[in-house]
């Protein structure tokens, strides 16, 4: 039996300056890599529901939309919130999915690709001022050196503790206006996701033999107590014990170990108007998709996030940190230009153990 071929992502190493927004990269952790750099959201748009503190950016996918013009480039983003405690099972609260396109003629971007030169001066704050910290809009800025801006009194407080103070004095007497930059600084390191890479190829067609469920739930406990792997990390013993005996039952489980074993070290499936590969039967929060908010159009699947990526990041491993079996991104069909440069769109979040919250 064939399936339908799909891209998938790995993650590599790869230095800062070459994830700049110039290179259009596909990326998780670290500082967004804006699109259209004027009309950068706020902290208003970027703030979780249900804390009200700054969303941290996740990843972003740069993906053109062949069929016009105006998605010469167009890239989606993901913020979430990092406390554990907004993170519920099967809900997408702490999430927030933003789509942004440009044609390739544009005020920001050179109409030919950029060479990759490490000292190329591309000055961001000509466009718009973002945090020190974690990227995103701010504004506010030091009251002090009057040079690097914040999106929150959190991320100010952070910046200041974590090594503002000490250098505070010699920007006041710098004429630089572009101080604030692409770089994360040390208290970034301190919040952010760690930066990687993201490489999308296409998906081989090789099959796989049936994969014994039993076996490959004993191989993921074992992962956890090791630390190797991040979902489920908030799941007690007797929890896992309780999903154990029915999992053979589960189609839909079975299915995703196995297509995901011919490249278990995948963290993303692109597969634009197909269909998400679930992780369980336990699809009581899937719904039908609301249209596009600002077109009134369809939306359509466009590709998931899986939950390998909690490895790269380092979360998912502590109790009541951040989780999820797989987030589903939908998005405007036609991938309109109505409403602002950042259209948010939307997210499912499956989990694999319905724990009761």
């Amino acid at each position: 039996m064939t399936t339908k071929r799909v891209d998938i992502g790995f993650l590599e190493e790869k230095c800062n300056w070459l994830l700049h927004p110039r290179f259009f990269p596909s990326k998780v952790g670290g500082k967004p890599a804006w699109l259209d750099l004027k009309n950068v959201p706020d902290f208003a748009k970027l703030t979780c529901k249900k804390c009200e503190e700054p969303l941290i950016f996740l990843c972003q996918v740069y993906a053109p939309f062949e069929e016009s013009d105006d998605c010469f480039h167009r890239t989606i983003f993901i913020f979430v919130c990092q406390k554990g405690s907004c993170c519920k099972t099967n809900s997408a609260d702490n999430f927030i999915i933003l789509r942004c396109q440009l044609p390739r003629k544009n005020d920001y971007y050179s109409f030919e690709p950029y060479e990759e030169n490490e000292n190329e001066c591309f000055p961001m704050d000509k466009w718009a001022k973002l945090c020190n910290v974690c990227g995103i809009k701010a504004p506010s800025h030091c009251s002090k050196c009057k040079k690097v801006y914040y999106c929150s009194r959190q991320h100010q407080i952070l910046d200041w503790q974590k090594g503002h103070k000490s250098i505070c004095p010699d920007l006041q007497k710098k004429c630089d206006p572009y101080w604030n930059n692409f770089n994360v600084t040390e208290a970034g390191q301190s919040l952010l996701f760690k930066e990687w890479e993201l490489i999308v190829d296409e998906e081989d067609e090789e099959e796989v033999t049936a994969v014994d469920p039993n076996q490959e739930m004993e191989k993921l406990r074992k992962m956890i107590e090791e630390k190797k792997v991040g979902t489920l990390g908030n799941v007690s013993e007797g929890e896992l014990e309780q999903y154990t005996s029915p999992l053979p039952e589960d189609k839909l489980y079975n299915k995703f170990s196995k297509r995901i074993a011919r490249h278990p070290g995948q963290v993303l499936r692109y597969d634009k108007g197909g269909a998400p590969l679930w992780i369980t039967e336990n699809i009581g929060n899937i719904k039908s998709i609301p249209n596009c908010q600002y077109c009134n159009g369809d939306r359509q699947f466009e590709f998931q996030i899986m939950p390998q990526l909690l490895n790269f990041i380092h979360v998912g491993i502590e109790l009541n940190s951040i989780d999820w079996g797989v987030l589903a991104i939908y998005t405007c069909k036609g991938s309109c230009n109505d409403g602002p440069a950042y259209k948010e769109e939307f997210i499912i979040k499956q989990d694999l153990i319905n724990v009761t919250v």
